[in-house]
């Protein structure tokens, strides 16, 4: 749905490295070697679907939970960056919880893209990627038969089926 001015799909037709698409596998994307970083609004979907590939986020939250996801992306699990300054309207631009007040400037987004993009770039980015494939690993692990999600999903599985099994 959205508008992309011509000059700009030109461009990029003409870099001869870029597509749009209106659709593209997720996960066929994220599972690919040339995959670095994943620009996402951080809805739960992508991020599970990030972090099962080992896949770093630039965290772009816009509403619901996506700004809560940020945060665990960036703060918590240390596997992104959140853009803070990207935010506009009454509730995006409220200080959050860490002090961080963002702005919603043209100025302000372009200074925190190229800060951000500068630390992907260097030792920062070089572990927050080392964290995405750690929970990568973890997660694998946690997915094998004797793994502790299948262990505790047939333990459920018991508990709430118990005469099929």
């Amino acid at each position: 749905m959205a508008a992309v001015p011509e000059g700009v799909s030109a461009k990029l037709e003409e870099s001869g490295i870029g597509v749009l698409s209106t659709w593209a596998p997720q996960q066929f994307i994220l599972a690919h070697k040339a995959t670095g970083w994943f620009l996402t609004h951080c809805g739960m979907s992508s991020v599970v679907e990030s972090l099962a590939e080992g896949v770093p986020m630039l965290a772009w939250p816009i509403s619901g939970d996506q700004a809560d996801n940020a945060a665990l992306v960036s703060i918590t699990l240390n596997a992104g960056y959140q853009l803070t300054e990207a935010r506009t309207g009454s509730s995006g631009l409220r200080g959050l919880k860490r002090g961080v007040r963002p702005t919603g400037t043209v100025e302000a987004i372009q200074r925190e893209t190229r800060e951000i993009l500068e630390k992907a770039r260097g030792k920062d980015g070089g572990f927050k990627r080392a964290n995405a494939v750690a929970i990568k690993n973890k997660i694998k692990t946690a997915l094998k038969d004797d793994g502790e999600a299948i262990t505790e999903l047939n333990r459920l599985l018991v508990k709430v089926f118990p005469s099929e099994h």
